[in-house]
């Protein structure tokens, strides 16, 4: 929670007006003597994998080309005049990503605010500004001293405040804690307005830290050393300490997450040891360059006994077949493991536990329920331990399973595992195999799920499926997309003649070795140009309408996606490759946004189909897009007719009836069906006992298409029972059906 700041906290952040006056120079680019906006502020996080750093200057937006002047006359000690990092170093301050003035060389004297020292780089938009020599960098930003002026009335943000074991990345499930605490803390440096871009809105704080109130925050029980302050940014230090500052699950060069309750030097925490058991309020404070100030304070409860609870189990398969409801998961290793708890749903949101702890001890994997699913379900497991009461874990990621019929079974593989805050999805479970399952289930089809881990230990494998859809978010090289081995996976069962559908938004960025920066192979762009068959165009297409391209499967049909369950910000472009075409294009632009192909893989002579969506299925926008854009899928793959078939050119002169929209449904449902002539039809729904239920169509109809609607009442008008129901379609002693449910 958030309140007005205490006395205590204005005498903190009037702390910063109290430091001297240092050396001060104006802007190295125009105009010279106003303020500009920041992109990337002293010590903020800067993530590159093995590298990690403290950034050790100040971004400085300006358009690509724009000049950069000396901000202090002086001499040229050093420059590099190629690529994107290429400087001019005069004396202790150097000028990053410009292309150096060809008229200038290393010892030349140069002139404050005269001297052109080079142009901004192209493609990088800013110049970064460097004050202080190589591992002695010094702070541009701080009051009297530096940039100057520096106007920036934007307070920082602190987005929230969490609690980890120290030193560990399991974190307490609830503001109950004990024993040896980290305050992991999310902060947000504002240099710019709300309506400027989110790089000037997300930098790194110049000063953090932490106090524990009293629970009426009437007093303060315990501070650390320097009146709470536990970190500040008035130069950098060694980038050696740069995890004992950020906390790198969570850290990335747009998310600054600090570990307050650490030194810069070393590890520390808070030993909650040391105060009675009871409820205290965490304070946090956050301040600028400017005095600009954010507090937040949390309630929490030290608790003598064990809070901590088992780390999340990870389910491994869910399934239908003949011997029921198999489920699969891998173990936790928590030396006081009690158990699992197995919870089920109809709609992924209301939960009902199965089976507890009791019935799936410790050391248990998996096991088989006594049921059938003709109708989809959704499963969650979780963890327990022997504590009492007891801590319950976090919940696994969202599977299903429904039952499917012979020559269609569905395998959904779960291959997103980004987490990390540099993606766009950040917590730590998601349900989108169950979207994937959903649109499945309502166009008739049953379903498996199983995680990418499950594959590659063998336990379950793509050849017993007649079709794969393997879902990757907006995983990428961080996590990989496809590893070397799922390529093997893959390879092998396309050249089987199986059926893939793969939708992600980095998959080509971190196959292709067109981008440098992804670290492909050569072997992984075979796999992306022979197995996904595409070629890579572009890392962020910008666009977030596509539309179904002439003669594609996906022909007559225009949607939007990424803006939920998370915000998608780099999708890829394609090109189509190796005897693929075009399925949806980026409106208006011509980009490729999906590639669709039949035909062999590799050397087999076996004829398999592919579908590649270059976005994540789980962010196309409504549930009704999700179930067309599968729905043409699954017809592409098995040679059915789409649930909107009656808008498909496809289905123009055939004798079709589609399945019900929405299944299951309530109130009322759509029945569509088309005919390949006149003649006379009669549509009428059954309970599964044979009974007729309601005549829905009956006489003389024309060519086309059709649609029908019930609205789940009987001949009599009374509303039909929950339940599953048939639909029959009878044409010139033809005839065809469907299922559906109805669920009061």
């Amino acid at each position: 929670m958030k309140n007005k700041m205490y006395p205590l906290i204005i005498i903190l952040a009037g702390f910063s007006t109290l430091l001297q006056a240092g050396e001060q120079f104006p802007w190295p680019v125009t105009p010279f003597d106003q303020s500009h906006e920041i992109t990337g502020t002293f010590c903020e996080f800067r993530d590159t994998g093995s590298s990690d750093h403290f950034h050790n200057g100040t971004d400085i937006p300006k358009a690509d080309g724009e000049p950069v002047y000396a901000v202090k006359s002086g001499t040229i000690t050093s420059m590099a005049t190629s690529g994107s990092n290429a400087y001019v170093r005069v004396n202790d301050i150097a000028y990053v990503h410009i292309q150096p003035n060809p008229n200038l060389s290393v010892g030349d004297n140069v002139v404050a605010q005269q001297t052109v020292l080079g142009t901004i780089y192209p493609g990088m938009g800013h110049v970064h500004f460097t004050y202080g020599y190589v591992g002695s960098e010094k702070n541009a930003m701080l009051p009297n001293s530096g940039l100057t002026p520096l106007d920036d009335p934007w307070a920082p943000i602190i987005r929230y405040t969490h609690f980890y074991v120290n030193k560990s990345t399991s974190k307490f499930p609830s503001e109950q804690i004990s024993g040896a605490v980290d305050i992991v803390v999310k902060v947000d440096e504002q240099n710019g307005p709300p309506t400027t871009y989110l790089s000037r809105r997300n930098n790194g704080i110049y000063k953090i830290g932490y106090k524990i109130l009293s629970a009426d925050t009437g007093s303060v029980v315990y501070e650390p050393p320097n009146n709470g302050l536990r970190f500040r940014f008035d130069n950098k230090p060694s980038n050696d300490y740069v995890h004992n500052v950020f906390f790198d699950q969570l850290s990335s060069t747009t998310s600054h997450v600090y570990i307050v309750t650490n030194n810069i030097e070393k590890d520390n925490y808070w030993n909650t040891t040391l105060l009675d058991s009871g409820q205290y309020v965490v304070m946090v404070f956050a301040e600028d360059t400017r005095g600009n100030a954010d507090t937040m304070y949390t309630p929490v409860v030290i608790s003598g006994n064990d809070v901590l609870p088992p780390a999340t189990p990870v389910l491994r398969f869910t399934g239908n077949d003949e011997s029921g409801i198999p489920i699969g998961w891998y173990p936790v290793s928590d030396a006081d493991l009690k158990g699992y708890r197995f919870y089920f749903s109809t709609d992924a949101e209301n939960w009902t536990l199965h089976s507890d702890e009791n019935n799936l001890p410790a050391g248990m994997t998996d096991t088989t329920f006594n049921a059938q699913l003709p109708t989809a379900r959704y499963f969650r497991i979780s963890a327990v331990d022997e504590t009492y009461p007891p801590n319950e874990s976090g919940f696994s990621d969202v599977y299903g399973a429904m039952q499917a019929q012979p020559g269609q079974r569905i395998l959904i593989v779960d291959g997103f595992d980004r987490t990390e805050s540099s993606g766009s999805w950040h917590e730590a479970a998601h349900w989108f195999a169950a979207v994937h399952g959903m649109a499945l289930a309502a166009n008739g089809y049953g379903f498996d799920c199983t995680a990418n881990e499950a594959l590659l230990d063998g336990s379950v494998s793509l050849s017993d499926y007649d079709a794969v859809i393997w879902l990757l978010g907006d995983e990428s090289t961080h996590d990989e997309t496809f590893s070397d081995r799922e390529q093997a996976l893959v390879r092998a069962y396309l050249e089987a003649g199986g059926n893939l559908m793969v939708s992600g938004s980095e998959i080509a960025w971190d196959l292709d070795t067109d981008n440098s920066s992804s670290g492909s192979t050569v072997e992984d762009e075979t796999f992306l140009h022979n197995y996904l068959k595409a070629d890579y165009a572009a890392d962020d297409a910008g666009i977030y309408s596509v539309s179904g391209s002439e003669g594609g499967i996906f022909q007559g049909l225009e949607f939007t996606y990424g803006s939920q369950p998370y915000t998608e910000d780099y999708p890829d472009a394609l090109n189509a490759y190796g005897g693929s075409q075009a399925a949806l294009i980026y409106k208006g632009s011509g980009k490729i946004a999906a590639v669709q192909y039949e035909g062999t893989f590799g050397q087999s002579s076996a004829a398999g189909k592919l579908v590649y969506l270059a976005f994540p299925f789980e962010t196309i926008d409504s549930a009704e897009n999700r179930v067309k854009v599968m729905g043409r899928i699954a017809s592409f793959f098995f040679d059915a007719t789409a649930i909107d078939g009656a808008e498909n050119p496809s289905v123009a002169g055939r004798f079709a009836l589609l399945p019900n929209y929405p299944n299951p449904f309530n109130p009322s449902t759509t029945i569509r069906f088309s005919l390949p002539q006149a003649g006379r039809v009669r549509l009428a729904v059954f309970d599964i006992r044979g009974r007729l239920i309601k005549t829905l169509k009956e006489g003389f109809l024309n060519a086309g298409s059709h649609r029908v609607q019930w609205d789940g009442r009987n001949n009599a008008g009374v509303s039909a029972a929950s339940g599953m129901y048939v639909y029959r379609l009878q044409f010139d002693n033809r005839m065809l059906h469907g299922k559906m449910l109805l669920l009061r």
